[in-house]
């Protein structure tokens, strides 16, 4: 069925067209549709790892605004600031003055509860059906020598997070970045 022409052109070769012959002998172009093909997954990737990078920035700085809240609640000086407002104020000063650079401190959430030991210091989880429940959280920086939890939770948005399952945590797939601290109050006051 191949036969050898003289020509040196096979019969099944002979019988396409002209282009088609010329399309299939062409390389020129190869290099451009082969990168049309591979670019969508290069750039997937690289702006993947670009938001696990952003995602894993503001959790550190979650973990410093805790630990600044924390200092502040320890040493009294979120309990001595009067009114709830003020000690809510003062607590989200310290806690903001280390996120602000890359977290808008409006969308943060915070649960402070006191205990009078480490043993009763049991938290209930925040996220029910895959929803972050904001409304039975605590502000309670508690009395001298008391036992405090803090707990400070913002909602990310992350948009590779709807194609891959390792970051997702809330239904609408945003992830739930939290930091947290376990102390107990400096004896300011009477213990």
């Amino acid at each position: 069925m191949n036969e050898r022409k003289p020509d040196g052109i096979t019969a099944t070769t002979a019988t396409r067209p002209g282009w088609m012959r010329r399309f299939a002998r062409h390389r020129a172009g190869a290099t451009a549709v082969e990168f049309a093909m591979i670019a969508p997954l290069l750039f997937g990737s690289l702006f993947a790892i670009i938001e696990s990078g952003t995602l894993y920035l503001k959790a550190t700085a979650m973990e410093a605004g805790v630990e600044e809240a924390k200092r502040v609640t320890m040493t009294g000086q979120v309990a001595g600031a009067g009114a709830a407002e003020a000690q809510i104020a003062k607590f989200r000063s310290a806690f903001c003055s280390q996120v602000d650079w890359i977290i808008s401190c409006d969308a943060v959430k915070f649960d402070v509860r006191a205990f009078d030991t480490f043993g009763l210091a049991a938290m209930p989880n925040p996220v029910v059906d895959g929803v972050l429940k904001s409304g039975d959280m605590q502000f309670n920086t508690g009395k001298p020598c008391q036992i405090v939890v803090i707990r400070a939770y913002y909602e990310a948005t992350a948009i590779t997070a709807r194609i891959r399952n390792d970051v997702a945590q809330l239904a609408n797939r945003n992830v739930l970045i939290s930091g947290s601290a376990a102390f107990k109050n400096e004896p300011f006051g009477a213990c």
